[in-house]
């Protein structure tokens, strides 16, 4: 992002020269007051109202109490019941602050509402320090003088312009609709009309004001829109403009006094609670993973409900979440069961959440059918994409809030629960795995494996293996996809490496963890660790990015949980030690050392999806890429939301194994941008490319109807190395 950290450079650039300039003004201040040439160039206060000037400070102590009570408001909202605010360590506060408050750095990521927000937000801004620096002008310090002065007002005259453009933008823009869904509540347009009035009037009084002190005008351009109001209001008799001054300067003060006082009531607030939501960001980069729940054993032994069931069962995070929330629709615009017709909105959920809180209601069930409550379908119609997390520009986890809804539900036998849902649980409970296929399948298939490729292939104990490979459920039970497992197998054989197959591994508990049950997904890391323990391995590598995110993340936040169990703390240090490789980036990494050559030529008109769990969730963006690209005749055509933006394919959310019959299917929505994106390139044969058997499924739902077919990255890697010879046949 080179151009929008270039624009945050900038404007934090304005910030630190401006305190270097107050430094530099201050020491040279008593140089500057022997001029007398300079007497008459700086700031004059109170200019024909010193009258008011008691007045303004006791509305601004006024003011201020209310701030100060209303954030202290917040602050109990956020610990209610004595939750305690786990404060991070200082330089972590500091540096979230300054990148993610100050230099807009998600907020940039949107050019055009980053560049209207950034025009408002610095330009306000710099407004308010330099009513700040006026006043320590006034009553502490006399620095705003001679060629500071001119410094401070040049300043003072862009931050005014910038805002005044960024304010009529922002008016267009919501009244167009220019970003779709934006909220279009009378009280957005009265914020932005109030904070015009306010730069335009502070202009006019600035102008008027040089009229009664200022004969002659000796740099113009250091305070350009100013100097044109002299020109125009220097004829008028002094008499006129100083009634003017004054019922203006009465209306401009007022009218601010007012604008700070409704901030706690408007959108305005969230320059409060976004700041402090950013500056406590959770740990790790956006989106990180679902909070884990460490006392799961003493609440089902105390009878206790799991998640979220009453609003009072929420953290001093997730509200302080709900509290920060901009209502700019970022996430919602993105979310793919938004898009598909779902009754899912990420926005009016935190929203919602947060009006419950606001009205105190802690007793209340947050999910129901009441106009407050949140629709138990938008819960289900969640995929978990992360898409909202990745757009948020203040740091909310939303889906953290809605799995812990879930959670509620599944702890409390709600009959809200889709069914289909409830029977990929039942499923894992007695048969290994979501879709209920009997276990014995797999362990045939692999053995069919150690048929073709050798013995070696699967696990035993006592050996030590390079790669310990962890196919997962969906890719050992269905034959289509088997063959990218075979793929992975072929690949590694060719390049001498040593890969154990495990006869007893089980699903990775990814539904039990979508889905909600988190007694289950518990009882998973447990059954997972031990099955692990049993090996020597150096990596362990996974071709499921749902499976990928659980080793490498999600298990590893269980620690605690572990330790506290007898049986199974043993496994503490396999958990902290696991290392953990998608099958993407290992062919990625085989082909740059040279351990593998692409030889053949595919003839293929070629897209690829990006995994929401192997690219928003780990990052993982370009090795997939580049496996495909260093295939002869294969060239990536991007559909027009990848990487970061890509487009869920329906999957993700544990809704492989049930679905919300409401609106479009959300793979018939991704399946369409790939098709059109491929019909754009001359080929009889066009490929979908993925990186996950979740992604491989949907696609393959809808492959027929838009006549593509669907390849896992391996599939074409060994495709393009077909005929090569393995290490162990030479």
């Amino acid at each position: 992002m080179p151009l929008i950290a270039y624009i945050s450079f900038f404007f934090g650039s304005v910030f630190v020269y401006s305190l270097i300039l107050c430094f530099y003004s201050i020491i040279n201040i008593y140089i500057l007051a022997r001029c007398k040439a300079l007497a008459y160039i700086g700031i004059y206060n109170f200019v024909w109202v010193q009258q008011y000037e008691a007045v303004v400070y006791a509305f601004a102590v006024a003011v201020a109490s209310l701030l100060l009570y209303s954030a202290y408001v917040g602050y109990r909202r956020w610990t209610y019941g004595n939750e305690k605010i786990r404060w991070p360590p200082l330089s972590h506060i500091a540096k979230n602050f300054v990148q993610y408050a100050i230099l807009q750095w998600k907020v940039l990521r949107k050019r055009f509402p980053g560049s209207m927000h950034a025009l408002i937000f610095y330009g306000i801004g710099w407004l308010a320090v330099t009513t700040v620096l006026r006043a320590i002008n006034a009553h502490v310090v006399v620095f705003l003088v001679g060629d500071v002065f001119y410094v401070y007002k040049l300043l003072a005259n862009i931050a005014g312009v910038i805002a005044i453009i960024g304010i009529i933008i922002a008016f267009v823009r919501r009244r167009l609709k220019l970003t779709p869904n934006l909220p279009q509540d009378p009280y957005y347009y009265l914020v932005l009309s109030m904070l015009l009035v306010i730069v335009v009037t502070g202009f006019f009084l600035a102008g008027i004001a040089a009229v009664a002190y200022r004969y002659s005008w000796e740099r113009p351009w250091f305070d350009p829109v100013n100097y044109l109001i002299f020109l125009w209001m220097k004829n008028f008799p002094i008499s006129e403009l100083e009634v003017i001054y004054r019922g203006l300067w009465l209306f401009h003060m007022t009218l601010a006094m007012v604008a700070m006082a409704l901030i706690p009531y408007t959108n305005l607030w969230h320059i409060y609670a976004a700041s402090i939501n950013v500056s406590l960001k959770r740990e790790g980069e956006m989106p990180d993973g679902i909070k884990p729940v460490l006392d799961i054993d003493e609440r089902i032994e105390k009878g206790e409900n799991i998640g979220i069931v009453k609003l009072s069962d929420t953290t001093w995070k997730q509200r302080l979440d709900f509290d920060a929330c901009t209502s700019c629709m970022r996430c919602t615009n993105a979310c793919p069961a938004y898009n598909s017709g779902k009754l899912l909105s990420p926005r009016n959920v935190i929203v919602g959440m947060a009006g419950m809180m606001r009205k105190g209601m802690w007793d209340s069930e947050v999910v129901g059918q009441e106009k407050i409550q949140i629709n138990p379908e938008a819960v289900w119609s969640c995929v978990t994409c992360g898409a909202c997390i990745y757009e948020c520009p203040v740091l909310i986890h939303h889906v953290d809030t809605i799995i812990d809804m879930r959670r509620g539900m599944i702890s409390t036998g709600s009959q809200e629960v889709p069914e289909d849902a409830l029977n990929a649980l039942y499923n894992l409970q007695q048969m290994g795995n979501p879709m209920g296929m009997n276990p014995v399948e797999k362990e045939e298939w692999i053995n069919e494996l150690a048929e073709k490729y050798g013995e070696d292939i699967i696990a035993k104990e006592g050996e030590e293996y390079d790669y310990l490979y962890w196919i997962g459920c969906v890719t050992s039970f269905d034959p289509r996809i088997r063959p990218v497992a075979e793929a992975v197998v072929k690949v590694l054989k060719k390049t001498g490496f040593k890969v154990g197959i495990p006869i007893d591994q089980g699903c990775c508990g990814e539904p039990a963890r979508s889905i909600g049950d988190e007694a289950l997904f518990a009882e998973y890391i447990k059954i997972n660790l031990e099955t692990l323990s049993k090996y020597k391995f150096k990596k362990l590598l996974v071709n499921c990015p749902h499976g990928f995110n659980n080793f490498k993340n999600n298990y590893k936040k269980y620690k605690d949980y572990i330790l506290k169990d007898e049986e199974a703390k043993k496994y503490v240090d396999i958990l902290e030690n696991l290392e953990v490789e998608h099958h993407s980036i290992l062919l990625s990494r085989l082909i740059k050392e040279g351990k593998i050559k692409p030889n053949n030529e595919l003839k293929y008109a070629i897209t690829y999806h990006d995994p929401c769990y192997l690219g928003r969730w780990n990052g993982i963006f370009d090795e997939p890429r580049e496996v495909i690209s260093n295939i002869k005749g294969l060239r990536i055509r991007e559909m027009p939301r990848n990487r970061g933006n890509s487009f869920c394919c329906g999957g993700g959310g544990g809704q492989l194994f049930y679905e919300i019959k409401r609106g479009d299917r959300i793979a018939t929505l991704r399946a369409q941008e790939a098709s059109e994106t491929l019909n754009k390139i001359e080929s009889n044969e066009k490929i979908v490319a993925v990186a996950c058997p979740f992604c491989n499924t949907m696609f393959r739902g809808e492959s027929d109807k838009f006549g593509f077919k669907v390849k896992d990255i391996a599939e074409l890697l060994d495709e393009s190395l077909a005929g090569q010879k393995t290490t162990s046949d030479s």
